[in-house]
């Protein structure tokens, strides 16, 4: 008893890549040696693994056993030795995923996912954003990244966490930056000066996109600017989107006041109504703006701008760039309708 405690302890001490290795050797070498044994009653060595895996788990079906005495023997020596490194084994595997499900919980592992959306700083408006991504896109992957929380703040199988200050470029790095569909920057929410919290995104977004010119690679960055006299700097390190969300709630107060149910109107286009906005590419079929507009009409879709550029309404008879990228709004049914 002495000696398979301490032989116990000795493989329980054992390295894991070693311990795997000797497994696999004591199965495949149990299964031709019980083969050598009694050919008469293994046929080939795949019976022979057939049982030394249903010996080893404590399965034992029983369809096949050994029948003379130095089977047996083996036999026994294989349920006490081999279930025993079986078990240890099996520990080891659950210790490990144990192990790597804190780690990814506290953001400690590279993150392999690609054309994944990163959301920095995590927020009253990052959690309401990435309810409404994971509630409008049923195949998004999200990443994020935060410094003041210490594990993942939300438990999903489309989310994932990396814990760590976002303008160090090794934690960028650690959420696969370069292989990232989109970027959004949360203005902090830690009871800072709003010119503070702007210079802390400013910071973060000047450290994306020298990552994009280093790599060649082109970073969309969007980025919350609580003040719209910021911009500026934000363009000058050419960040492609700005939300100034205190501006904007502003002016949307003045128009909700001036045109009494303006608001409801935003509010509907930008959360999970029946009428969204999205965005299409530009059809074969269509030369003009013109073209574009009735086509989409006749299919329950309203066009609204390319881009940014809102402008077309005054220039319908213009050519539709090949890159364009149009605005509608129209419901899902309407929008997979026009993509098909």
């Amino acid at each position: 008893m002495i000696f398979f405690r301490h032989l116990f302890v000795k493989v329980i001490r054992l390295n894991n890549w070693f311990l795997l290795l000797s497994t696999f050797t004591l199965v495949l070498a149990s299964s031709y040696f019980i083969y050598f044994l009694e050919p008469d009653t293994f046929a080939d060595p795949f019976e022979g693994l057939w049982w030394t895996m249903t010996t080893v788990t404590t399965v034992g079906y029983g369809d096949v056993s050994p029948t003379t005495v130095p089977g047996k023997i083996f036999a026994m020596f294989l349920y006490i030795i081999g279930i025993g490194i079986m078990t240890i084994f099996i520990g080891k595997a659950i210790d490990f995923l144990s192990v790597r499900k804190r780690l990814k919980e506290a953001g400690k592992l590279n993150i392999t996912t690609e054309d994944h959306i990163i959301l920095i700083n995590w927020t009253k408006k990052a959690s309401i954003t990435l309810d409404e991504l994971l509630k409008t896109f049923e195949d998004i992957s999200i990443v994020i990244i935060d410094e003041a929380v210490s594990k993942i703040p939300i438990l999903h199988e489309q989310v994932e966490f990396v814990h760590g200050n976002p303008a160090n470029t090794d934690v960028l790095f650690q959420a696969n930056l370069l292989k990232s569909k989109s970027v959004m920057v949360f203005a902090s929410e830690d009871s800072v000066a709003t010119s503070q919290a702007d210079g802390q995104t400013l910071l973060i977004a000047t450290t994306l996109e020298s990552i994009g010119k280093e790599y060649e690679k082109n970073i969309y960055t969007i980025c919350e600017v609580l003040e719209s006299r910021h911009i500026k700097a934000f363009q000058h390190v050419s960040v492609e989107e700005f939300i100034t969300a205190n501006d904007t709630a502003a002016h949307l107060a003045a128009r909700s006041i001036l045109y009494n149910g303006s608001s409801e109107i935003i509010r509907q286009l930008t959360s999970n109504t029946a009428y969204d906005l999205y965005s299409i590419s530009k059809k074969d079929t269509w030369q003009t703006y013109d073209d574009a507009r009735s086509d989409l009409a006749a299919q329950g879709a309203m066009l609204i701008s390319n881009g940014n550029d809102l402008s077309i309404i005054k220039q319908l008879s213009a050519p539709i760039p090949n890159d364009a990228k149009l605005f509608i709004i129209c419901d899902e049914s309407a929008y997979e309708k026009i993509i098909s």
